[in-house]
């Protein structure tokens, strides 16, 4: 259950709950209500992510979504829960994101490693990039606030992920190395934000491909080697 704190809660007014049948008539349609759902929280993730948590308003949602504060209640009882929903689209898209390079690569772990750390960061160097949505929840938020631990449950799911990998391919220590792995994204997302380098992108890579190379067994680095004798 998500936690509600003053920050962020705004409740439904008695008159918007009085005036739910009359007010929108349109959600009695089977369709409707998904609909509206979706949108409301295609119009948060946008809010959300390039204004921040806080600089944003239910009613700013209302308006932007085109629909009643009375519907947006019935689908996220809470601004809580609606920060929720927001961080759980964003993991659900990150999940799929993964598994599928995982599964392209399946018969290439190292492979696929790299290719992680590609995709992973690659909005982060464009100079539009806002930055990590997940960290920028963590930092509008303290506490065991559900913001923070959504941001720590998907952070662990990928560092999951990246140990498994690193496990396929001999790492002689796939939990320290994933973790330092993910410091690293970290550091890269925070530095795309701030530093208009434009080594950004390749510096973090060749960090990334050290990091792991330097604990694979000497017949993996060697593999990964390319072959110049021809």
């Amino acid at each position: 259950m998500t936690s509600r704190s003053s920050a962020t809660t705004d409740e439904p007014a008695a008159a918007d709950v009085a005036s739910e049948t009359s007010v929108d008539p349109r959600a009695s349609a089977p369709d409707r209500p998904s609909a509206a759902r979706e949108r409301i929280l295609r119009t948060a993730d946008r809010l959300f992510y390039d204004e921040g948590i806080h600089a944003v308003g239910i009613q700013r949602v209302v308006a932007e979504a085109g629909v009643t504060r009375v519907t947006l209640y019935r689908h996220f009882p809470s601004k809580d829960d609606l920060v929720a929903a927001y961080l759980d689209r964003r993991a659900e898209h990150d999940h799929a994101q993964v598994d599928a390079i995982v599964e392209a690569y399946r018969d290439d772990p190292r492979g696929a490693l790299t290719e992680l750390a590609a995709v992973l960061t690659r909005d982060d160097f464009a100079g539009t990039s806002r930055g990590c949505p997940f960290i920028n929840a963590s930092a509008e938020f303290t506490g065991s606030h559900a913001a923070r631990v959504k941001a720590g449950e998907i952070r662990e799911w990928v560092t999951g992920r990246l140990e498994e990998l690193l496990r396929q391919v001999d790492h002689r220590d796939p939990r320290a190395a994933a973790q330092q792995l993910m410091m690293l994204r970290t550091g890269a997302v925070v530095s795309g934000a701030l530093d208009a380098n434009g080594r950004l992108g390749e510096d973090f890579l060749a960090s990334w491909d050290l990091l792991v190379d330097a604990g694979l067994p000497p017949a993996r680095q060697d593999d990964d080697v390319p072959d110049s004798g021809s």
